[in-house]
Parts: C-alpha cells; structure tokens; sequence
C-alpha cells in the first residue's frame, strides 16, 4: 500500500506495536533480550514492516528490527546472525529475522536514518526517538535506496564471494527488493506517493517508464525464485546503471552514499 500523506503533506506512520499479531510478540520479545544483553547502552528497538503495520502474513513476512543504542557500535553480523538463530531455536519456528544496529546521532542528526524510525517503525522498548524528527515530505530528503544503487551492487558482489549459498541468496534478495524500491523512489516525487511494496514499486516505475516496464517486471519476478546468484547479478546490474544515470538527470546534487544492505535500508 502507499503511505498516506497528512493535510500538510508529510508521511504519516502507519506502524503501531498495538497491532503486531501475538505470533510475533515471542519473538520480538527475544530479540529485545538479545539486544539487551550485547549492549549495555541499548536505548529502544523498533519493529518495522508489515509486522508493524499488522499485515504480516506468517510464514511468508519478515520480521525487522532497529536497534537504537546511545553510542556508535562497529556493524556485528557475525552476532545478528547468532541472535537471530538463537531466538528461532528457542521458539521452533523459521523466519526470515533482519535486524539493524543504529545510533541516536545517527537517527537524530541524518535524514536518511531518521526516515525509518520516523515514518516506519513502532517502539517496542525504550526511549522513543521518533518526535524529535522532523517530519518528511515525499522528496529526496526522504531517499535512501535510490542514492545508493552502485555501492550496494558493489557490496553485495563482495560479501557474497566465498559465502554460503544461503548467505548470498539473502543478500542478493535484498538488493533485488531495493532495485525496486529505488525505481518508486525515481517517480515518488513527481507521482507524490511512497511505498516500499515490490510490486506497487514495479507497477508505478512502469508507468512513468514504460520502456523499463519489462525489466522491473523481470527483477521482481527473481524475488520469487532463482537459481544462480551470478546470473541474478548480471540480470540487474544493467538496471542500476540505468537508475543511476537518470537519477543524476532528475537529482543532480550529489549525495552521501552509504551502503545499507548490511544495515537500515533493506
């Protein structure tokens, strides 16, 4: 669905931890504790998603988190990994976990890692951020995947070489789901509305570019299946050129490009 948009045109956050199904309270519960006891500093965990919107579907959702802590930390992925399968086992269950570690400066003080908490995310723990951010509006201020298309590939290709299959093949899919979140983000502005769902993401890239219409198809059809994650990263690589070079078009300001594959942005 797109979020919808206030009187004065900002975003409006549809996430509520009053509507997050008792399915996913043990499990967040858990993941709360994980991070609790690695960081001493923890501040609050967010839940965003479908989870957090209430229309998570399980056995087919993910489950994702934000960790907010008061100091920076080094990205750990050997432990989000652990922790994640630690909480699975404990409840015998199997379920795609993401969970991101940011910092307060980080939310209060960068647009784009504030958009999450702001827009996206209930509190399930702690102190809340999300009123000392400014609100967005459906502009660039509010885009992350698009500015970043480049060092992601290049991410992914790296991280995935020499990984297991299954390592690769989560990462590869992350970067399939944010090829086409960058593409809604290359028409959001002109078409005024925001989602992060693939589907809606292809449908309205197709109309602005019918041309592409056929490629963005073809990306969101290897979120349902592939076989071969080199094959899959040269199939969307020409993509991401594309994207790149008419985002310099529309948005000719550079801007900070961070790779959010192993953070916020999946």
């Amino acid at each position: 669905m797109f979020i919808p948009l206030d009187s004065d045109g900002y975003l409006i956050n549809l996430a509520d931890a009053e509507k997050v199904g008792p399915q996913w309270r043990p499990l967040i519960e858990s993941l709360v504790d994980e991070c609790r006891s690695r960081y001493q500093d923890l501040a609050s965990v967010y839940i965003r998603g479908s989870v957090a919107t209430g229309t998570a579907v399980w056995g087919r959702s993910d489950l994702d988190l934000i960790a907010v802590t008061y100091q920076e930390h080094a990205f750990d992925r050997v432990w989000i990994r652990e922790a994640a399968d630690r909480t699975l086992s404990r409840h015998s269950t199997v379920v795609d976990i993401d969970l991101a570690i940011t910092s307060a400066a980080a939310i209060l003080t960068d647009r784009k890692s504030g958009f999450y908490i702001k827009t996206q995310s209930a509190l399930v723990y702690g102190e809340d951020f999300a009123p000392r951010i400014a609100p967005y509006r459906i502009n660039a201020d509010a885009f992350s995947h698009l500015f970043n298309l480049e060092l992601d590939l290049k991410t992914v290709r790296c991280a995935a070489g020499g990984a297991s299959d299954a390592f690769a093949r989560t990462l590869i899919l992350r970067l399939l789901k944010r090829v086409l979140r960058a593409s809604l983000e290359l028409v959001a502005e002109r078409h005024q509305a925001y989602t992060r769902d693939p589907d809606m993401c292809c449908e309205l890239f197709g109309k602005y570019y019918p041309e592409k219409a056929a490629v963005a198809r073809k990306i969101l059809d290897l979120m349902s299946e592939f076989t071969d994650p080199d094959d899959a990263l040269e199939s969307i690589e020409s993509l991401i050129d594309w994207i790149a070079a008419e985002r310099l078009r529309i948005y000719p300001l550079e801007m900070p490009k961070i790779a959010f594959i192993d953070d916020l942005g999946v």
